[in-house]
Parts: C-alpha cells; sequence; structure tokens
C-alpha cells in the first residue's frame, strides 16, 4: 500500500510538474507575443506623432510664409497709396484750376454779351 501510494504521489507529482511547465511556456509565449503587438502599436503611435510634428512643422514654415507675404503686400500697398496720393493732389488742384478758368471764361462771356 505504502508503494502504491508512493508511486501515485510520483506520478502526481510528475503531472503537476508537466502542466507547470505547460502552463509557464503558455505564459512565456503569451508574453512574448505581448511584447511584440505592444513593440509593433509603440512603432505605430511613435511613426504617427513623427508625422504629425512634421507636417506641423511644415505648417508653422507656411504660415511663416504667408505672413511674410502678407507684410510685404501690406507695405506695398502703403507705397500704392502714397503714390497715388501724390498723383491725385496736382490733379485735385488742376481740376480746381480748370473749374476756375471755366468760371472765370463764363463771366467773361458774360460780360461781352
Amino acid at each position: 500500500m505504502l508503494l502504491l501510494r508512493q508511486d501515485k504521489e510520483k506520478k502526481r507529482k510528475n503531472e503537476i510538474e508537466r502542466i507547470e511547465n505547460k502552463k509557464n511556456e503558455a505564459i512565456r509565449a503569451l508574453t512574448k507575443k505581448h511584447e511584440q503587438k505592444y513593440s509593433d502599436i509603440k512603432e505605430y503611435y511613435s511613426e504617427i506623432t513623427n508625422t504629425n510634428m512634421d507636417i506641423i512643422k511644415q505648417l508653422k514654415d507656411d504660415l511663416a510664409d504667408a505672413n511674410n507675404q502678407n507684410t510685404r503686400t501690406q507695405r506695398e500697398m502703403m507705397v500704392q497709396k502714397e503714390e497715388n496720393a501724390s498723383v491725385q493732389q496736382p490733379l485735385l488742384e488742376y481740376d480746381k484750376r480748370c473749374v476756375f478758368l471755366m468760371k472765370e471764361q463764363l463771366k467773361h462771356k458774360e460780360i461781352k454779351t
């Protein structure tokens, strides 16, 4: 009976050891699989982040270029307004002079008639 008990105990220990080894191997395989998937996900999001950072940098550069262009355009517009004002002023004076001379001419015609 003692031998039978020892034999059964030995078989039970061997079976437990086999099951634990199988369990530990499954845990190692699952851990490795999860580590690989985690690494893949981390790489995926790092790539997205880097791409987004590149896009943000490009958009900032584009915005700076647009602002510079806007500033240049504003300066050109101011110069153009100044040039227009400098051309308009003599024209207004000539118009006033012309109106004055026409009035004078009308006065002289009325006096002659």
